[in-house]
């Protein structure tokens, strides 16, 4: 580089070029080998260049000036080149310049080896003091530079503010790397996730899987969750288990999980939400759900296969004792909650004996779809077992009773058909009003009743009013 300024001068001009250039710089990715080919000019260089280093630690040649003249190759891989006690000896004083004129060091004739060169000027830099993840410097291949001390703290200062720029440009890069691959297992992972203010509802983040639907990610941030993710809502969800994520001084607790059926089509989601602290410090709420539908489903069709009877397809004993008990914790003392009604077919053993036992099983499901297509008059009907079948008259009064009682007597005094066969099956029901007592002796007064029945001739009713 020409001039006719004095060298101190002409030493400033370049620096504040530099630093002119690097602060009109928008993007850490711009390239640097404009102010490279300025600074080798300046100091009588024949080439400069810039090695980043991939996640195999492969160094690649990233910027340059004058690459194919210098000589410069388009990889190195240091351990081929370098023991550990040189890679040690380079991470003893990480950032600083190494001037190599000669090859009076062992570290310093490798160097000079690698790349060929009579004079090299290098800086490596570090990340966390550990490994070396990119290297600048200038280098001739011609014959030795000679430089004075002042020269080579300048080059040394050149450098150095470039090797800063080149270290916040992998820091930039691998942010977005992590950024791109965060964002990808996200939206790759089967788990919708959003992310909003905690207190304005702001969608800060949502991922693609959780956007799709509602047109996408760049549609929705910045709108209140319940507007972007539940259209029909006109404020904060009453679902939302804020209240649970916080303690008493607003701050982040545990993680709460929840299941949430979606009313548009049905699906089943678990939810897991967590308080957490954004990027910028605010609170916000981290939403994640997973599709549990045919979970879902199938928890439901066990439960309903272990709540129900095989045969006549009723609600079986342990859904009877379940019922009852929730009925009777939620009643208010003194509240009149209807009757228990306990049935137990006549001779139905006889029918059972004459006919085979498929015709048997055949009547008992009869019943049972009697019984439950009555539900609306006679109360919920349960098969408590064998030929017993016991109804909860909720909600019944005492002339609600009598019309039960009429109404099971006269269907059970004619004939059921079946197969062709003609089969008439009386009944011996006995009832008590449902107290606050428990489920078990509640059963175990109206079968008491119903024996009362049996004892005095079959197929009739009685109510027992001590309970």
């Amino acid at each position: 580089m020409e001039t006719d300024l004095p060298i101190g001068e002409q030493e400033s001009e370049l620096f504040v070029r530099i630093f002119r250039q690097l602060s009109a710089y928008k993007d850490p990715n711009q390239s640097i080998s404009g102010i490279l080919k300025d600074t080798c000019d300046f100091f009588g260089f024949f080439g400069g260049f810039v090695y980043e280093a991939d996640h195999a630690k492969v160094f690649h040649l990233f910027e340059h000036y004058r690459a194919p003249e210098a000589g410069l190759q388009s990889t190195l891989v240091l351990s081929e080149h370098l023991s550990e006690e040189d890679m040690g000896e380079l991470k003893a004083k990480p950032g600083e310049i190494v001037y190599l004129k000669s090859r009076k060091t062992q570290l310093g004739a490798k160097f000079l080896e690698l790349f060929s060169a009579k004079t090299l000027i290098m800086i490596p830099i570090f990340i966390e003091q550990q490994e070396p993840i990119a290297f600048i410097g200038m280098l001739d291949r011609r014959h030795p530079i000679r430089l004075t001390n002042r020269e080579i703290v300048d080059a040394d200062a050149v450098l150095s503010v470039l090797a800063g720029h080149i270290k916040m440009r992998v820091y930039q890069k691998r942010l977005e790397y992590a950024y791109s691959s965060l964002r990808n297992l996200i939206d790759k992972a089967g788990v919708e996730m959003y992310v909003n203010d905690f207190y304005t509802h702001e969608l800060l983040f949502i991922n693609e899987s959780r956007a799709v639907s509602r047109g996408g990610v760049e549609k929705l941030l910045g709108m209140p969750c319940w507007k972007a993710l539940y259209p029909s809502r006109k404020g904060e969800c009453d679902f939302c288990p804020k209240d649970k994520l916080v303690d008493a001084q607003g701050n982040p607790t545990q993680a709460y999980t929840w299941d949430l059926q979606r009313p548009s089509d049905g699906s089943w989601f678990r939810m897991v939400s967590a308080a957490i602290r954004w990027v910028d410090g605010r609170l916000a709420h981290v939403v994640s759900s997973i599709n549990i539908t045919e979970n879902k489903y199938n928890e439901m069709l066990v439960r309903r296969l272990a709540e129900s009877d095989t045969l006549t397809s009723l609600p079986n004993r342990g859904k009877l004792v379940e019922d009852l008990n929730r009925m009777l914790v939620r009643a208010e003392p003194g509240q009149e909650l209807g009757y228990l009604i306990f049935m137990d077919l006549d001779d139905f053993k006889e029918a059972n004996d004459t006919y085979g036992h498929l015709l048997g099983d055949a009547l008992l499901r009869q019943i049972g779809h009697f019984l439950l297509s009555e539900n609306g008059t006679l109360g919920m009907p349960y098969r408590y077992g064998g030929d017993e079948f016991v109804i909860v008259a909720a909600n019944k009064t005492e002339d609600d009773l009598g019309r039960i009682r009429e109404a099971l007597l006269n269907r059970f005094s004619t004939e059921w058909r079946i197969d062709g066969n003609s089969i008439i099956c009386g009944i011996s029901a006995g009832a008590v009003p449902l107290k606050k007592k428990t489920a078990e002796e509640l059963i175990y007064a109206a079968d008491m009743a119903m024996y009362e029945v049996k004892k005095s001739g079959k197929h009739g009713f009685r109510l027992n009013t001590r309970g």
